[in-house]
């Protein structure tokens, strides 16, 4: 009896005790998942803005090879156009010439009768068929008056006509010679849009290279600063002797907990080159407070390069934790703080498109995944 006692007591503290830790255990499995889905969701943001800012370069070098293209284009239309025009002028003037040629002959030929008829007198045709000696030299001369009357009349005619060919060759040809002005002025406009075209895309490609070399530098930069810094962390490690004042557990450093960079390596949006990012960064916005992870001696609180204005911690066990990007630095080296002190204000410093707060943690002087301090 005592055995069963004994055995049901046992199941109603276990009981108990699942009762008292399931929820504990159910929010750090909340807490975790939130978290993992902050990540997941800072980590989606970044892609998209790499992305787009991918499609932004690409989409420039299309839109200008796109012009380029059409200019190209519209230049070799022009040019065709313009070939057709000239070769068309030249036939024109082959016309011209065979035309004012032929009126020259005809006119020779039309003055000619036209003065023999003022020296000679108009002839009557009535007196040269009322003259004839039969009928049969009548209907001869009748004949030979038509002719004459004919040839005279188809002389004229051929005059005229000839002289309208000369009148419209000679405007087609001047509206040829200005047309062809205009084309030219127009192949010369092309000729400038693709010159333009072609050193917008060469603007772009080398902003692009330009940014790359810049970003290169920049990366290099901050991996030289960041060995300084892990230098540092050694030498003041041996040279303070003293306790730290940390606890051994970190409070966020400040109120926005949104990660919009984590740690680790990463892939550069643009250029695709692998660089590590030794902390983390917090989307916090211009001016907010930054609070000390937990109580420690401030080792540095300057400038330090791409970092910016920025604060060193120092915790004990060869933990420190750094604060990059400030706008306002609160705090000087050698001061002891507490945890949730403020000690700097977040600003956009150094190495940096838009306010937010680096955070690092460092063991022995070596970055470590601040997550797993937080």
């Amino acid at each position: 009896m005592f055995r069963i006692r004994q055995y049901l007591a046992s199941c109603l503290v276990l009981m108990m005790l699942m009762m008292v830790t399931l929820p504990v255990v159910a929010n750090e499995l909340e807490e975790q998942q939130q978290q993992v889905q902050q990540q997941m969701q800072a980590q989606q943001d970044k892609t998209s803005a790499a992305q787009q800012k991918v499609d932004s370069v690409a989409n420039q070098l299309r839109k200008v090879q796109t012009e380029l293209e059409r200019a190209q284009g519209d230049y070799k239309d022009i040019q065709t156009k313009l070939s057709s025009t000239e070769q068309q002028i030249k036939a024109n003037t082959v016309v011209l010439a065979t035309a004012e040629k032929k009126l020259s002959e005809r006119s020779l030929i039309l003055n000619k009768r036209i003065r023999d008829i003022y020296q000679n007198g108009q002839l009557s045709y009535l007196d040269v068929l009322l003259g004839a000696n039969d009928f049969s030299d009548f209907t001869t001369r009748m004949d030979i008056l038509k002719r004459i009357i004919n040839r005279d009349l188809e002389l004229i005619l051929k005059v005229k006509a000839e002289r309208e060919l000369v009148l419209q060759t000679k405007a087609s040809l001047e509206n040829d010679r200005a047309s062809i002005l205009t084309l030219k002025q127009a192949a010369e406009e092309r000729k400038k849009t693709i010159e333009v075209s072609k050193k917008e895309r060469q603007r772009v490609l080398d902003a692009a290279v330009s940014e790359r070399d810049a970003s290169e530098q920049a990366y290099q930069e901050l991996v030289d600063t960041s060995r300084r810094i892990e230098q540092m962390i050694r030498n003041k490690k041996s040279s303070n002797s003293g306790p730290s004042g940390g606890t051994g557990a970190m409070i966020w450093p400040t109120d926005v907990r949104e990660i919009t960079s984590p740690f680790g390596w990463r892939t550069h949006p643009v250029f695709g080159s692998q660089r590590f990012h030794s902390g983390i960064d917090i989307g916090a916005d211009y001016g907010d407070t930054v609070s000390a992870a937990d109580g420690g001696v401030v080792i540095f609180a300057d400038w330090m390069g791409g970092y910016g204005k920025a604060v060193i911690i120092e915790h004990g066990n060869g933990i420190s934790t750094l604060y990059g990007h400030n706008s306002q630095l609160l705090v000087s080296e050698g001061q002891r703080v507490r945890k949730g002190e403020a000690i700097s204000r977040v600003g956009s410093t150094g190495y940096s498109t838009g306010p937010h707060l680096h955070f690092e943690v460092r063991q022995d002087g070596s970055p470590v995944n601040p997550m797993g301090y937080l």
